[in-house]
């Protein structure tokens, strides 16, 4: 492969010589000939520059449809259009193409088989690679469908074995039936003149795409090898294989130099060729492939530089997609850092809320375990009547279990958690209306309240059975408080926002 591209520009220079060999022959001896003639040898450069050169290829072919005109034959006017049709596709104009190929006025009879062959062929391909173009669920499988009609029209007028099996062969891909597709494009390639570049190159990279679908990648990247190699050879310029090429390597090889070079080189040949859908789906790929190699710009550059024939209107529309995947991949970094800090915010709450939990279960369980000492104990003094002995116990586990002792621990522990607690719920306050508290350790009744609301207990009942309030006290320490609130419609809503 890397031999045949070291010989790419000796294959073209090849390709212009025999051009012009042609062109000299034309201009030495066109007053001499026939209208037949000049037909046959315009016909003729017609397929030099069909895969070579769009504009050409187009050239040439008007001129078989005036020189068709002047001859006034159906045979060579149903040749020169159907030439005209199918080259327009080949540069993209579909529309245009089709308008053509349909305004043919086809009489079977009138006809020799191989104009009628080429006819029917080449107006099915024009619909397969529309549906090609398309992609989508609605228009493409129509246009399959027409194109296989269109190939089955063609099949009683082949008589070429090569021919027979690869339309056949098409036919079936189209249907989805791939085993069946690739047992007779094998059969076409046996069958297959060498000689015959254009059909080759037709055969082998479509038995790679039909093994790239099969999952075989090994006979995919082989097929499109030979298929590339021979493409190189006979100066093919509208082609598909380099560019499956360069897809194979890249996601199934992950050989992203291989792949970077060939995608380029399958673009130039693009450009040059002037294929507007071949330079569409090869400037998606571009920079996927070589964002890995080379920064967006140096890809822009090098395209612009290795770039033969590239409108403005593409080149816009190349420089719009690598800002897009700029943007994206600029706002997906952000989002990362963004989810990286959520991350650790998330990760030191649970470190506190796991700290906070022992603490309390610590808590909970000595008194669970004092409760338990005190009962056996007071059972041994009630037996033994040590009454006085029982009634010092009591008190002292009355001082023990206090409820301000209760506040104080509950107010340390909750001021751990939301260290800013009260400044900000000083800050939904009216100014005059803050609480200024003297010991920074402890919560006022009514802090003490909306330290429970925050933690998302918001029932009067609960709170003042919690705090050992009344429920009316409870009521209104709440009414009051909002109504010294900045937003007192929303007041308890930002308390418990508070610490988020």
């Amino acid at each position: 492969m890397s031999l045949a591209l070291q010989q790419k520009d000796v294959y073209c220079r090849e390709k212009l010589n025999h051009i012009d060999s042609i062109r000299n022959f034309l201009n030495t001896n066109i007053k001499r000939m026939t209208d037949e003639e000049k037909f046959q040898v315009n016909a003729n450069l017609y397929n030099e520059f069909k895969l070579y050169s769009f504009d050409s290829a187009f050239h040439y072919a008007t001129q078989l449809c005036r020189i068709a005109s002047v001859i006034d034959s159906s045979a060579y006017m149903v040749s020169a259009k159907t030439r005209l049709g199918y080259i327009l596709a080949r540069g993209g104009l579909f529309k245009e193409s089709l308008d053509s190929l349909s305004s043919i006025q086809i009489e079977k009879d009138a006809l020799p088989a191989k104009v009628l062959a080429d006819y029917y062929i080449s107006f099915g391909r024009v619909y397969h690679d529309l549906a090609d173009y398309t992609k989508d669920d609605v228009f493409s499988s129509r246009y399959n469908q027409l194109g296989n009609e269109l190939l089955t029209e063609s099949l009683p007028y082949l008589s070429d074995s090569s021919t027979v099996c690869y339309v056949k062969g098409k036919i079936a891909l189209k249907e989805n039936k791939l085993e069946r597709a690739k047992q007779l494009y094998q059969q076409a390639l046996n069958l297959c003149d060498t000689t015959d570049s254009e059909t080759l190159s037709i055969l082998l990279s479509t038995m790679a795409y039909i093994n790239r679908n099969l999952e075989l990648d090994d006979e995919a990247i082989h097929y499109y090898v030979k298929a590339a190699v021979n493409d190189i050879r006979s100066a093919t310029k509208e082609s598909v294989s380099m560019r499956g090429l360069a897809t194979m390597l890249y996601y199934h090889k992950n050989d992203v130099n291989l792949a970077s070079e060939y995608i380029n080189e399958a673009f130039e040949d693009a450009a040059f060729y002037g294929t507007r859908h071949r330079i569409n789906v090869i400037g998606t790929l571009l920079p996927v492939f070589v964002g890995e190699k080379l920064d967006i710009e140096q890809v822009k550059r090098q395209t612009f530089q290795d770039s033969f024939i590239l409108t403005s209107v593409f080149a816009i529309v190349l420089v719009i997609a690598i800002i897009y995947i700029l943007v994206q991949m600029k706002r997906l970094r952000r989002s990362r850092q963004l989810l990286e800090r959520l991350n650790l915010k998330l990760s030191e709450a649970n470190r506190i809320k796991n700290s906070y939990i022992g603490h309390y279960l610590d808590a909970t369980f000595k008194l669970v375990n004092q409760l338990d000492n005190f009962v056996l104990v007071g059972q041994q003094k009630l037996e033994n009547k040590q009454y006085d002995s029982l009634y010092t116990m009591i008190h002292h586990l009355n001082s023990d279990f206090n409820r301000k002792s209760a506040f104080a621990d509950f107010d340390r522990t909750f001021l751990s958690l939301f260290p800013t607690f009260v400044e900000n719920f000083n800050s939904l306050l009216q100014p005059d209306d803050k609480f200024i508290l003297e010991n920074k350790d402890a919560l006022n009744s009514t802090l003490r309240i909306f330290a429970l609301i925050r933690l998302g207990i918001t029932e009067s009942e609960q709170i003042s059975e919690i705090l050992g309030y009344s429920v009316n006290t409870v009521y209104n320490y709440r009414v009051r408080t909002r109504n010294k609130a900045v937003d007192p419609a929303n007041f308890e809503k930002d308390v418990r926002k508070i610490g988020l």
